[in-house]
């Protein structure tokens, strides 16, 4: 007997129906014996790529199809149909992948409604010739399905005939999932097919790999129609729609059959013989199978690529002052041999095309990642980091044995980000350009918040239980709720809850729906669509279905136009200087070995900076004490996994301040390891060390460096990189201790292109904050381009000297603005006072729930004389107009002062303008026209008494997010010096090892991987004097995890740690939540607090389970963070400020419910 072929077949790309991915639906298909799969995801061609591939790696035949919606409800359909639930199949016949690929895109006409009509699927299943290309299934759920099991055989007949008459290629689909009348209906529909002519196959509409799986796939059904679990909600009520062998399906097509063998036979004849005219070839569809010499497809060029690519290389040469240069000559052959044998060369000239439109659109533009490596990329005009100046390597970017495009990343302002967009598209066409997608799939938080849904949880309940977890995997939720203390104690181990943590499980790592990849762009040629499908995305783009890798894999070229808020942070400020102080800043010009830039970023002066404003960024640049650019580049590369992991951070900063010799481990890898002092930090040193102990060459060692992120190619790496290295004549020990250090870097390690590419903001971004602080604080603030919270941001500007100005309807704009406050800082004055003179004004866009409208309006109707006239000419809504109010928008026009000791009736204050607002709503309710001339005149005080100081700040951090007339710790300050706490400002006048008490509102908190696999919890405290970074180890979490996580004003005892001249930080033992000290103190005095903060900590246990283990050594807590760095978000300033009072990692849990 042949084997069967499932023709139609869901994976986890159906989003929230398939259950299984399509490499787990490949092994189970080729452990079956089987030779063909069909993968027909619902309403795209989400996982094609990854089912081709997988089948070729399996020896499996590849089909490819789609399962379609119909259309609109039509005449022709009976009373009971189904709303809208009517679908087919839709096969590509061999060499017709080009017309599903047109046809999904067309059923993608409209967002988020995808559907055919007959009229559509004609237009595409035929060549021009007549000869088919798409095979259609008509299955149980199609239009004559469901008539057929209506019973409504007339009009099922009428179906197919209409059926038959549009398209060229029409088989009927039977299927017997074992459910009510399943069996008869498909009985009925074999008969309707004999009847007609039509030929019959058999499928399983498998949405399953395993029976179990029914139940994951119930509650996707209810998550996707969102609605509770309930058996009238459930697509497939039983458990057969799974992967079943060849045998199963052979008694399936006998019990259709009615127990005729001979009909069963032929049942699944048909279905071979259908399953064998849909093949198609693996490597049309994923080029990059071509192991010898893969078809890109490339965007057409006007010209001679070749030809028109030298040519500008050596104009840019000229441009560089390289034209003398021999070395620069040597490398730019090189690098056009390896560009010019790929076929590459009309790569280069699309991506320097756009960076160039780019920039004459007035936006920055900088390349980011290994490209920085490559000089035609420096020669071209895409970068400005020359790699001859950092040492770097083209290899690392582009070599010979590398398959597929090189990867060129360009970093631009996030605020413009859309604005390239549609440059790009403008200048390609939407039938050359599309977005890259990405898929979101099921995490912790996302997997409860739908299978509490699904279990008819209430909203609000829901959300608390999700947000008291990390975002983590939903694989671990259970043993989260065991290994960590903040949750052990939180009440979520209830058995009521049990069954939806175990459900939200085996969520894990599912689809979840396609979203549009934050920077990828492919650009192609005129026959885009027919290698991608493409759809909407919510931005109006045209979007691809596939994601970066499979993008690659089918050989199209993905442009990465990242938006970079700092880039766009950069740009902001150096246009307020030019408006406050009229003069123009080039950054890319100033000088890079400023002096007094470089000592800030040693003063561990960098919150707001690109790239070094972490705790840990900021320790490490106390002590190292970078002072070239050189350094800087060193300091990012080292702030990675690989170099942690590899033990070098240490020695690399002892042979630098001469603690000890620089060691080599062999003299042959001198010149290689020189400049970072005997230690391996970046990636172009592994390729060199490589090169140098096997002859292999750069190309070469680059592919053994790309094979270290698995361990089977750690093994065969070392098995041929030992062998050779004896050969060359190296000891055992050399060859052993080189081996550890590539080893243990090699996967985890970092670019040092990328991180010259990262390095040179980094600079611009130190160098704007020390030379015009309040002109870089206003790009920040209005950018958000970092970790912190907007609170920490203006009180590190308040350190700076920069006053934070308040909301003012007549000054204020759509973004913070810098004003003159009076004479400029003296230079010798320290960084304490370098924003002297100069103020940051808070904006209409920082009011909680302003739309943009609103603003536009604001601003435009400026200066306003009173109440009245702003709410007649700026029209805010009374939620907004209130809140102004309440944060002192019209201070300055009344001449208020909240806050002041002595408030006599009979005077105006902020909440009597408040009662005006309800006023004036009522009175435009009833108005025609312009209000009464009694709204305009002057407000009559009531008896409503004027805000405390504390009620003016507790309205600034709820309606703006932060504390701007005073900080909030401020009005702890009698109860923290009686406790005797130690200020930011005082704790490096403090000795090492001295047990300090400190306090301050946390500003973020993370759980960054460490080298001994413990799950450590930095938190930083701003007590207004500066930032205060502890560090919570496993040994003390038991007991301070909760408050840590749970709190916003913290108190903490803590032991110094000096990591260098100037470099502090606490190990923590203990913690406590301020406002609970206070309410005590209040209470029942002083004492009553000493007491608490003297008390020993009860004993617990701390943090359970294993950290993650890889072969090379490496130890990874698996509550570690895993999100993306800070200082990469991407967004347009105006979505609305966050209001977060505090930076929270991936890895971070959240409050604890009812806490």
């Amino acid at each position: 007997m042949n084997p069967f072929t499932h023709l139609h077949t869901a994976s986890a790309y159906s989003f929230r129906y398939g259950t299984a991915f399509p490499d787990a639906l490949a092994r189970r298909a080729a452990e079956h014996g089987m030779d063909m799969l069909a993968l027909t995801d619902r309403d795209g061609l989400y996982g094609v790529i990854k089912h081709v591939r997988a089948c070729h790696a399996r020896g499996i035949a590849p089909i490819a199809g789609v399962d379609l919606a119909l259309g609109p409800a039509r005449p022709e359909r009976g009373r009971g149909s189904g709303a809208d639930g009517e679908r087919i199949v839709v096969l590509a016949r061999s060499g017709g992948w080009a017309a599903l690929c047109r046809l999904v895109t067309a059923a993608h006409r409209r967002r988020g409604e995808p559907y055919v009509t007959r009229e559509t699927v004609a237009e595409h299943a035929a060549g021009p010739g007549g000869e088919p290309l798409l095979t259609v299934l008509l299955g149980p759920a199609s239009d004559v399905g469901r008539a057929v099991a209506e019973r409504r055989d007339r009009q099922a007949a009428a179906l197919l005939h209409a059926w038959r008459s549009a398209v060229p290629d029409v088989v009927v689909e039977v299927a017997d999932l074992y459910g009510h009348r399943d069996a008869n209906t498909a009985a009925r529909m074999i008969g309707l097919a004999d009847a007609t002519g039509v030929p019959a196959v058999l499928s399983n509409t498998v949405r399953y790999l395993d029976a179990a799986d029914h139940q994951v796939g119930n509650v996707l059904d209810a998550a996707r129609k969102r609605v509770p679990l309930h058996p009238r909600h459930i697509d497939h009520p039983t458990a057969h729609a799974y992967l079943k062998d060849s045998t199963e399906m052979a008694w399936v097509a006998l019990r259709i059959c009615g127990g005729d063998r001979d009909r069963a036979g032929r049942l699944l004849a048909e279905t071979r013989r259908v399953a064998e005219r849909c093949v198609l070839d693996a490597v049309e569809i994923v080029p990059l199978l071509d192991p010898v010499r893969p078809r890109l497809h490339l965007p057409e060029v006007d010209g001679d690529p070749v030809r028109r690519l030298r040519h500008r290389c050596e104009e840019g040469l000229a441009a560089r002052g390289l034209a003398r240069s021999a070395e620069a000559r040597r490398r730019l052959a090189a690098e056009l041999s390896i560009i010019e044998r790929k076929g590459l060369s009309g790569y280069f000239l699309a991506v320097a095309g756009i960076t160039d439109m780019i920039r004459s659109m007035g936006i920055r533009c900088a390349i980011r990642g290994s490209g920085a490596g490559c000089l035609v990329n420096y020669l071209i005009g895409i970068g400005e980091v020359n790699p001859l100046d950092h040492g770097l390597l083209m290899e690392r970017f582009l070599s010979e044995g590398r398959k597929g495009l090189p990867d060129i990343d360009i970093d631009v302002e996030s605020a413009r980000r859309l604005d390239c967009y549609r440059a790009i598209l403008d200048r390609y066409g939407e039938a050359r350009m599309a977005c890259v997608s990405m898929v979101e799939t099921y995490r912790a938080r996302s997997a409860i918040r739908d299978v509490g849904a699904a279990m008819g949880l209430p909203p609000h309940e829901i959300d608390v239980i999700a947000k008291a977890f990390p975002h983590i995997r939903a694989g671990q939720i259970r043993a989260a709720l065991s290994d960590l203390p903040e949750l052990r104690g939180s009440g979520l181990n209830d058995r009521a809850l049990q069954t939806v943590f175990r459900i939200a499980e085996r969520l894990d790592g599912l689809p979840r729906h396609i979203a549009m990849h934050p920077c990828g762009v492919l650009i192609g040629n005129s026959g885009l669509r027919d290698r991608t499908p493409v759809e909407p995305s919510m931005l109006g783009f045209p979007m691809s279905q596939f994601d970066k890798d499979d993008v690659e894999d089918a050989g199209l070229l993905k442009l990465d136009v990242l938006g970079v808020r700092m880039q766009s942070a950069l740009a902001y400020a150096v246009r307020e200087v030019e408006r406050v102080d009229g003069r123009r800043i080039d950054l890319d010009a100033v000088p890079r070995d400023d002096p007094e830039t470089f000592d800030l970023i040693c003063a561990g002066r960098t919150l707001g900076c690109f790239q070094i404003e972490s705790p840990g960024q900021r320790e490490l640049v106390g002590k190292l004490e970078p002072r070239t650019m050189h350094d800087l580049i060193v300091d990012i590369s080292l702030f990675r996994p690989g170099p942690v992991n590899s033990d070098m951070v240490t020695p690399y900063l002892e042979a630098r301040h001469g603690f000890r010799a620089p060691s080599y481990p062999h003299e042959d890898l001198r010149e290689a390891l020189r400049e970072t002092h005997g230690v391996v930090i970046f990636h172009e040193q592994v390729l060199r060390v490589i090169d140098i102990m096997t002859g292999c060459g750069l190309s070469e060692a680059e592919r053994a460096r790309r094979a270290l992120d698995t361990p089977e190619g750690r093994e065969e790496v070392r098995a041929w990189f030992v062998p050779l290295a004896r050969k060359k004549g190296y000891g055992e020990e050399t060859i052993e201790r080189v081996w550890r250090t590539i080893d243990a870097f090699g996967a985890f390690g970092f670019c040092k292109a990328h991180a010259a590419a990262f390095a040179l903001p980094t600079y611009q971004s130190a160098w704007l904050k020390r030379h015009h602080p309040a002109a870089f604080f206003a790009g920040v603030l209005t950018h958000e381009p970092g970790m912190y919270p907007n609170r920490a941001i203006i009180d590190e500007a308040r350190q700076c000297g920069v006053q934070v100005l308040p909301l003012d309807v007549n000054r204020s704009g759509k973004t913070w603005l810098v004003e003159r406050t009076g004479p400029p800082a003296e230079g010798r004055d320290g960084i304490a006072a370098i924003g002297r003179g100069y103020g940051v004004r808070v904006p209409f866009s920082a009011v909680k729930g302003v739309s943009e409208a609103e603003v536009d309006r604001m601003v435009a109707g400026r200066p306003y004389t009173s109440l009245a006239d702003f709410w007649e000419r700026a029209r805010p809504s009374r939620p907004v107009a209130e809140r102004i109010v309440a944060v002192g928008g019209f201070d300055s026009i009344y001449g208020l002062r909240p806050g002041e000791p002595r408030w006599r009736p009979g005077r105006l204050t902020r909440r009597d303008l408040i009662a005006q607002v309800g006023a004036l709503e009522r009175a435009s309710a009833g108005a025609t026209g312009q209000l009464s001339m009694g709204f305009t005149e002057r407000i009559t005080p009531g008896e409503l008494p004027e805000m405390t100081e504390a009620e003016a700040v507790e309205a600034e951090l709820e309606i703006l997010g932060m504390d701007v007339s005073r900080h909030v710790i401020g009005f702890h300050r009698d109860l923290l010096e009686a406790i005797g706490v130690t200020w930011a400002k005082d704790l490096l006048s403090r000795r090492n090892g001295a047990e300090v008490v400190v306090a301050g509102a946390k500003v973020a908190t993370q759980t960054p991987a460490v080298r001994s696999g413990q799950r450590i919890i930095f938190t930083t405290l701003d007590d207004s004097t500066g930032p205060i970074d502890l560090t919570f180890f496993e040994s003390v979490q038991a007991h301070t995890a909760a408050t840590v996580f749970g709190s916003w004003l913290l108190v903490a005892k803590g032991v110094i740690r000096r990591t260098g001249r100037r470099a502090v930080s606490l190990r923590a033992l203990n913690c406590w939540n301020l406002l609970d000290l206070d309410r005590l103190w209040r209470t029942q005095g002083i004492e009553a607090v000493r007491a608490v903060l003297n008390e020993t900590p009860a004993s617990g246990e701390g943090v359970r389970g294993r950290p993650i283990e890889y072969a090379n050594g490496f130890r990874l807590s698996p509550y570690s963070d895993i999100g993306p760095p800070p200082g990469v978000r991407q967004g347009p300033f105006l979505a609305g400020p966050s209001r977060r009072l505090w930076h929270a990692s991936s890895g971070s849990s959240g409050p604890p419910p009812g806490w």
